[in-house]
């Protein structure tokens, strides 16, 4: 049998929404009809290169602000974990913190 575990405060999240945007952010707090993310972010592309990039969702709001965003329960289609590259890409982008490599062994 195949367990999910729970979402937990400080988990990096992707929401679909049905307006067809995904976000990825922190999590914070849900209830029934609203969820809260932390510094919530898109997957765009960059038109320089053509790579991958992640920038604010609300392009106004104030990117070194910790406080919570409301999104309305009636809005969201889906709520996962993103893939580690992404979720990484993330927290270096909101934190400036880089993580290591997964196939780096510690010892």
């Amino acid at each position: 049998m195949l367990l999910n575990k729970p979402t937990k405060k400080g988990d990096i999240v992707t929401v679909k929404l049905s307006t067809g945007e995904e976000l990825v952010a922190r999590f914070e707090h849900q209830d029934t009809d609203k969820l809260k993310l932390v510094k919530p972010s898109v997957l765009t592309l960059n038109p320089q290169n053509g790579g991958a990039m992640l920038i604010p969702w609300l392009m106004s709001i104030d990117v070194h602000d910790p406080e919570p965003v409301t999104v309305y329960a009636s809005q969201i289609v889906a709520m996962s974990r993103p893939q580690k590259g992404l979720a990484d890409a993330y927290i270096q982008n909101t934190t400036g913190i880089q993580t290591a490599p997964s196939d780096l062994k510690l010892s």
